[in-house]
């Protein structure tokens, strides 16, 4: 008899936790959770075109500004395909020190073009409070990729790995973190190796066509 009050209180402990993970709840006297919430923001079939601008920490050359943009794709909520351009400029700061030394111009700074194919994946989403009724809703993203560098001081193609943030305060806009690494065979000053160039950017997303809604 004990045995069989134990399970129905239990059996009644377990519709009451089903209860509170309804979609519909609020937020119970005692703190019980509302159920798992739909995403505010949908970005498949949408297209999304973007502008950034940050630095270019590279491990060969100086230090510099970036500035370009990029359009993507997502056939799938999670998963899209991107192409991105960066302008950046290749400069030495070591180039007076070097140009005394073998009095003569060693290395001649110019703009170098990054142009890269990348897949978008956004396993996270994110869901932070912005005031006591406002929720702003994120992703955290992934990417991978490959193109082509067009400077003269680069060798062969390039490779891009990278982690991001965006963040949508409305339906039709994104701001947008980006951390990159950009790998490249590089010469500069006689000296030749595969280098790792870290690229930080802030950048600002339009997505194409109009606000899609959960359904």
């Amino acid at each position: 008899m004990a045995f069989l009050f134990a399970m129905g209180g239990a059996a009644q402990v377990t519709r009451a936790e089903e209860a509170c993970l309804e979609d519909t709840d609020q937020l119970g006297e005692y703190g019980a959770r509302k159920g798992v919430q739909k995403r505010d923001f949908l970005k498949r079939m949408r297209l999304e075109t973007s502008i950034w601008g940050g630095f270019f920490a590279s491990d060969l050359l100086s230090t510099s500004y970036n500035y370009g943009g990029a359009l993507a794709f997502y056939p799938f909520e999670d998963l899209g395909i991107e192409a991105s351009l960066m302008v950046t400029q290749f400069n030495l700061g070591v180039e007076k020190p070097l140009t005394q030394f073998f009095s003569g111009q060693v290395f001649q700074p110019s703009l170098a073009y990054v142009l890269t194919g990348n897949v978008v994946w956004s396993p996270i989403h994110l869901k932070m409070r912005a005031t006591e009724k406002a929720i702003v809703h994120g992703d955290l993203f992934f990417v991978l990729g490959g193109g082509n560098t067009f400077n003269d001081t680069v060798q062969g193609a390039t490779f891009d790995v990278g982690i991001g943030l965006k963040i949508y305060p409305n339906r039709w806009i994104a701001i947008r973190f980006d951390l990159r690494d950009y790998i490249l065979l590089q010469e500069a000053v006689a000296v030749q190796r595969v280098t790792n160039n870290l690229v930080g950017v802030l950048g600002l997303s339009l997505f194409l066509p109009g606000p899609r809604y959960s359904k």
